[in-house]
């Protein structure tokens, strides 16, 4: 996926990436349940999207308004086929991460809640919505350009890329708060659910605008 208006990450990004990924989603839901602790999860969080940011640049897009990265968009693109080596990236980092969670937190606990946790970090549910769908992974600006445009410009390019190709798009959020955004955006609920742990998904898709440009 080309997106000209925006500026594609490259791995000497990354400390800026982990950096606005850590800010957040250091208070969001999910990652409150797999790291109770504040002083843990400031320690862990920036080695768990190391280990994200690595792994999705093997099969997916990833965006931002500029190199400060200040705001970031990352999506997986099924027109660009990557199947193997998203199969690889996702299972070697999947052993990446929790080689660093037994190392970071030896009890052992938190990668148990990472564990427990899979069936809210996995995408599988997209595969429900069909095959034509794009599924943005994440989806973040720094608060302190909230109310300035940022997530306008990262999403509004993806939106069109969509309606103009004719695919839907697929995101989920763990947080309630941010349904009423995704919903100004065109994104509707398509399923939702709990589990083991206090955490709710809600998984939306948003349909494409109007008919396929030829």
């Amino acid at each position: 996926m080309d997106l000209p208006e925006l500026h594609r990450l490259r791995r000497e990004d990354f400390d800026a990436v982990i950096r606005t990924l850590t800010e957040c989603f250091f208070e969001d839901p999910l990652y409150k349940v797999l790291i109770p602790e504040r002083a843990q999860r400031s320690e862990i969080l920036p080695e768990v999207f190391d280990c994200d940011a690595n792994e999705l640049v093997q099969y997916c897009d990833l965006y931002s308004e500029s190199p400060d990265v200040n705001g970031l968009i990352m999506l997986e693109d099924p027109a660009e086929r990557k199947g193997v080596r998203k199969y690889l990236a996702e299972r070697y980092f999947a052993y990446l991460t929790e080689q660093r969670l037994l190392e970071d937190d030896e009890s052992g606990e938190i990668a148990e809640h990472f564990r427990k946790a899979k069936d809210f970090l996995s995408s599988d549910w997209v595969g429900k919505v069909g095959p034509n769908t794009i599924h943005i992974v994440y989806f973040a600006v720094r608060k302190a350009f909230h109310g300035k445009g940022l997530a306008h410009k990262l999403i509004s390019p993806v939106l069109a890329y969509a309606d103009k190709n004719g695919v839907q798009i697929a995101l989920e959020t763990h947080n309630a708060a941010n349904l009423d955004m995704y919903r100004h955006y065109g994104f509707e609920l398509f399923d939702s659910f709990s589990g083991e742990l206090p955490l709710r998904e809600y998984c939306l898709v948003r349909k494409p605008k109007g008919d396929k440009e030829e």
